[in-house]
């Protein structure tokens, strides 16, 4: 009789789902070593994303800020002068919306520009607040010319 199970036991280890029921399965240790390192090469992407569309954004208010600077050399042919501050960009634009900067954030125009030329357009950057480094730096349309 021990013979009969013996052989039964055998061939039952012999079948693939014998075989399946002998290996081991992953530890606790192993699988959080696996997800430790699949969270280490995603915040190491993501960091390289989020770099790469800071810099998209400096890229994109600067395209704008060329568009408007455009605008407000028309107006200047036109009307022989560029527009004072006080009339700002909605007498460049008339009923058109004033574009803003990659962030959300209203242009500052300023008539007479430093540096005695025309004007100067002003981005605060993405703090939308004076001074800063990296994506929060001023753009100064003086300075991108």
């Amino acid at each position: 009789m021990t013979s009969i199970v013996n052989s039964a036991l055998a061939q039952w280890r012999s079948t693939p789902s014998g075989r399946r029921a002998r290996r081991r399965g992953m530890s606790l240790v192993e699988v959080m070593v696996v997800i430790a390192i699949i969270l280490t090469l995603m915040s190491v992407l993501a960091i390289g994303v989020w770099g790469i569309f800071g810099e998209s954004q400096v890229d994109t208010t600067r395209l704008t800020m060329s568009k408007v600077s455009e605008r407000i050399e028309i107006y200047q042919l036109r009307k022989k002068h560029p527009p004072s501050s006080a009339d700002g960009l909605a007498a460049v634009f008339g009923n058109e919306k004033v574009p803003q900067d990659a962030w959300g954030h209203d242009f500052i125009y300023v008539s007479p520009g430093p540096g005695g030329r025309p004007y100067d357009l002003i981005s605060l950057g993405a703090d939308g607040k004076e001074g800063g480094t990296g994506t929060d730096e001023d753009l100064h349309w003086v300075d991108e010319r």
